[in-house]
């Protein structure tokens, strides 16, 4: 700002920055005005303004959806949200993918979930309600292709000695049976299984809890079980194994991918197929492909912006 002179006509007052002619009276109040008047520098730029977000480009992290095909991710998106950035660049995702049903782990609040819901147009949610749990499990569904027959729910009780503690009340699986517009009737289970050594007899039980669960309810069902196992399907002493014995039954359909290169994986950080998607036999001939999406490759910062995990996207052809 420059100022080469100016007028206070009410006090018959003209100063400039070399000159100064002051009654008395007046001293503070001009000496003041003198100061403001001889501060401006020609060359002081205006404050930065923060950059304009750039559009998020997932160009090279392509995926191929369809109205013809179920298209379903699940994605751990690491304690939601992580940073003051996540939820827009989950909104985003969301957007640009257009997928079916997303099948969400960790969500931090019923708050910071519905607050999603409410910017995704078109899309509906649903999420478990445990005070004090940071490691909610939710859906979201695109209202277009998608219809929910019933009241999701979970299933289970809490730890108990009765099911070797496999589920705390914070992880108790989460089932909503999903109707797609191509014909699907899918019992969908979301599942975030107890992590780390020392926990594999938990997930062990856990396992066997979900299939005795699926055997003696949902037989003849289409049943997609999918989310954050917390351990490798390909281990020699496999907590799965219930599921591997049983092959005319039960399929992961992220096989493929945890027999393939780590940098596929969906958990870079400790190099891991732990995001997995398994299906019944009545949606073997449904499936078209499983892939893990490497966000990473597209979305600056993702692993501490975002997630840890990358999500894992399955897509199923209606019944031939």
């Amino acid at each position: 700002m420059k100022f080469k002179s100016f007028r206070i006509q009410a006090l018959d007052l003209q100063f400039t920055c070399r000159s100064i002619k002051l009654k008395p009276i007046l001293l503070f109040i001009s000496f003041s005005l003198f100061l403001v008047a001889c501060g401006g520098n020609d060359d002081t730029d205006a404050p930065d303004q923060d950059p304009e977000p750039q559009p998020l480009s997932l160009d090279n992290c392509p995926v191929a959806v369809s109205n013809e095909t179920f298209d379903i991710l699940t994605w751990n998106i690491q304690q939601y949200p992580k940073s003051s950035i996540t939820a827009n660049i989950v909104e985003e995702v969301i957007e640009i993918y257009d997928v079916d049903v997303i099948s969400l782990q960790e969500i931090t609040s019923v708050t910071v979930f519905n607050s999603l819901v409410s910017k995704l147009q078109g899309w509906s949610g649903t999420i478990t309600q445990v005070n004090g749990s940071n490691l909610m499990l939710g859906y979201l569904y695109k209202d277009s292709e998608v219809t929910v027959e019933g009241t999701p729910f979970n299933l289970f009780e809490g730890s108990t000695d009765e099911n070797n503690n496999a589920f705390t009340a914070f992880r108790r699986p989460y089932l909503l049976k999903a109707n797609h517009t191509n014909g699907l009737s899918i019992n969908l289970i979301n599942i975030h299984l107890k992590c780390c050594n020392g926990s594999q007899d938990r997930r062990r039980a856990a396992s066997d809890l979900l299939k005795g669960y699926i055997d003696n309810n949902l037989a003849n069902e289409e049943v997609l079980m999918l989310g954050d196992y917390n351990d490798d399907i390909i281990d020699t002493d496999n907590v799965f194994q219930v599921f591997l014995d049983d092959p005319q039954h039960y399929r992961f359909t992220t096989m493929p991918v945890a027999e393939g290169p780590s940098s596929g994986w969906s958990y870079p950080s400790f190099p891991s197929q732990i995001d997995n998607v398994l299906v019944t036999d009545e949606l073997f001939d449904n499936e078209i492909s499983t892939e893990v999406i490497s966000l990473d490759h597209c979305v600056p910062n993702y692993f501490t912006s975002v997630s840890d995990h990358r999500p894992v996207l399955v897509r199923l052809r209606a019944d031939q």
